[in-house]
């Protein structure tokens, strides 16, 4: 009898942390997507950024805007 009742406790296992490992994965899950979203936001404002600053450049500069499809294309990799 005592045999059977240990083995049945074997086998069920201990799952007493397991909503908290859950809890900690799906945290650092969000975590990790929440950096990668920030890091892609902010090359994107960053080559918006760079873009302006060429533009206002080539104004200040010759007195003209650059014409569609010559402006210089942004210098980051942002994908």
């Amino acid at each position: 009898m005592a045999l059977k009742m240990r083995l049945s406790r074997l086998l069920r296992g201990d799952v007493r942390g397991q909503g908290l490992v859950e809890y900690l994965l799906a945290l650092s899950l969000i975590a990790f997507a929440t950096v990668a979203a920030e890091q892609t936001f902010a090359c994107r404002v960053g080559c918006a950024f760079e873009s302006m600053a060429t533009e206002l450049e080539h104004i200040l500069g010759t007195g003209k805007k650059i014409p569609p499809g010559q402006a210089k294309k942004c210098s980051k990799k942002c994908d």
